[in-house]
């Protein structure tokens, strides 16, 4: 019994791709524990480096003294994440390639290939 004889819907083929641009990197979701808090690290690290002045490394470093403390990964940064690589991949709504901390291009450095 062939089923697309019965039923027409079935007689096109459709196909998927994904752009090799898109599978450059993994997501945060997809990501080992391991794997994000060597993100986070980096990031923090990295953070300070170029904002030395900046009020945000209190908060990213207490974070980071929760994250191994409570041996967890603050989500918080899943997103700083997730927005790097859409700028990486030219995916973001809100960042630019070469404007601002998250479009700088050596915190694209951090993501998971």
């Amino acid at each position: 019994m062939r089923i697309n004889a019965i039923n027409p819907i079935f007689q096109s083929t459709r196909c998927f791709t994904a752009s090799a641009q898109a599978l450059k990197y993994k997501k945060w979701i997809d990501l080992s524990k391991k794997d994000k808090q060597s993100f986070i690290r980096g990031y923090v690290d990295m953070y300070k480096e170029k904002n030395p002045c900046s009020k945000s490394n209190l908060m990213h470093r207490s974070l980071m003294g929760e994250m191994e403390e409570h041996d967890d990964t603050p989500y918080v940064f899943g997103i700083l994440y997730n927005e790097i690589r859409a700028v990486a991949l030219g995916e973001s709504q809100d960042n630019i390639k070469g404007s601002g901390h998250l479009g700088d291009p050596s915190f694209e450095k951090l993501l998971f290939k």
